[in-house]
Formats: structure tokens, sequence, C-alpha cells
């Protein structure tokens, strides 16, 4: 077995030990299944709020409604906290001082830092692709079917977005000793690249965001030349977001 594969390995063990691996498959697990039960049973909620002179006439939910339920809990719940569950994967090695007992080993900085990207982006990947083929099979025994493809397509574009801020995680995590800190500039790219870049007309077209904003098009009409911009920009974040930690890693001193 290569070394690297060797610290994958341990990387996917100690999220395993550290419950991390456990945490994201609830988390994930509730947005698959929570979704459309909300997108079905909100409007029953809402008309039977009884306020006087207020009649609410809502249309019958679909599977649009549990579609948008499920982008809504990815953005505010799973990310959230999947950028601190993932927000420690270097940085906590820094305080625990784990970090030198590694570095003794004939394992190079590059693949130490790589190791970390491989399996933290398996386990996301396996994890998110699971829980979408969980939310899809309960949406359509709920809702009506809808184009399985194009779906697929779908997922496969949030999956590169949640990507992206988890490998600006990890790099936020070599760059300082504080998990938290690490996770507050995950959320803040989150935040930079989710919503400030929209605003702007001129980047809007190849923001990272439009892959995962424009969720209902996709499922709709498919594949659209549109998403080619913001996938390769998403992809050099990410590769930039690598290459950046390897740098930096190499540079920093190991506290003793």
């Amino acid at each position: 077995m290569s070394k690297m594969m060797v610290l994958v390995r341990k990387d996917i063990l100690e999220q395993w030990r550290t419950k991390k691996i456990l945490i994201m498959c609830v988390i994930f697990l509730f947005v698959a299944v929570a979704s459309p039960i909300l997108a079905k049973i909100t409007p029953e909620l809402l008309k039977s709020v009884s306020v006087p002179g207020l009649s609410l006439n809502l249309p019958q939910p679909t599977n649009k409604d549990s579609l948008d339920q499920f982008i809504k809990n990815i953005s505010q719940i799973a990310l959230l906290v999947l950028v601190f569950v993932i927000a420690g994967v270097v940085s906590d090695e820094k305080s625990k001082k784990s970090l030198e007992i590694v570095m003794t080993k004939p394992v190079s900085r590059e693949k130490f830092i790589l190791s970390k990207f491989v399996s933290s982006f398996l386990t996301i990947s396996i994890i998110f692709m699971a829980a979408s083929v969980i939310f899809y099979a309960y949406t359509i025994s709920i809702f009506s079917a809808f184009n399985l493809a194009n779906f697929f397509l779908m997922a496969l574009n949030v999956l590169l977005y949640i990507l992206m801020v988890i490998a600006i995680t990890i790099l936020a995590s070599t760059i300082v000793k504080n998990s938290i800190m690490a996770g507050g500039i995950g959320f803040v790219s989150f935040i930079l690249f989710g919503t400030i870049a929209g605003l702007f007309e001129g980047i809007r077209k190849i923001s990272p965001n439009l892959i995962f904003s424009n969720y209902q098009t996709i499922v709709t009409n498919g594949w659209s030349n549109d998403l080619i911009y913001p996938i390769i920009v998403t992809v050099s974040v990410i590769i930039i977001s690598a290459v950046s930690a390897i740098l930096i890693f190499k540079r920093q001193e190991i506290d003793r």
C-alpha cells in the first residue's frame, strides 16, 4: 500500500473514531428525509394558523417544493455543520502536537496535506450522494417523479460547490491553529461565493454560486453551457486551495 493510501486510510479511521463520519451521516440523512416531509406539511401548517381576516389559499406542494427544501437545508444546516466538522483536520493535529509524530515518519508534507483533501472529499462525496439517493427515492414516493439523470447532474454540481467550500476550510485549517477560526473562514467563503459574488453583474455568470443556485433549471432542462465557466472557476478554487495549503504547510515550523 502506498504512503498516500496509508495516510488517507489513517485520516478516514480518525474521522470514524472522532464520530465525524457519524455526524455527517446523521445531518445529511436528516436533510434527505426531512426535506420532502417539510415540503409536504408546511402548507397544512400555514393553513392551520388562524388569523382573523386573513385567508390563505396555498397551492398543493410538488416535488419542486421538496427540492427547494433540500437545497435550503443543505445551505443553511448541512454545509455549516460540515465546515466545522472538517475545520480541525489540520489545526487539531497542530494543537494536539500529534503532527510531530506523523512528520517523523517517511512522509512528505505534500502527501500529508493531500491526504487531508482526498479523505475529506471521499467521505463527503459518498455520504452526500447516498443522501441524494435517499432524498430522490423519498420525494418521488410522496410527490410525482422527475428526471433522474438531471437530478444527479444537479447533485454533482452541488457536491462540487460543497467541496470547494471544504477545500477553502482545509486551507484555513492549515494556516491557523484554531479549528473555530478555520470553520469561520470556511463559512465566510460560502457567504462570499454564495451571496456577495451574485450581487455583481460582471462576475455573476462565472460565479461558483451559479452551479448551486440554478438547481431548478438543471433539474428541469439538464446540462447548459452556462455551467462551464462556473465549474471551471469552482475547480480552480479547489486546486488553488490545495496547492496553497501545501506551499504554506511546507514553510511552517512544527511545534514540539
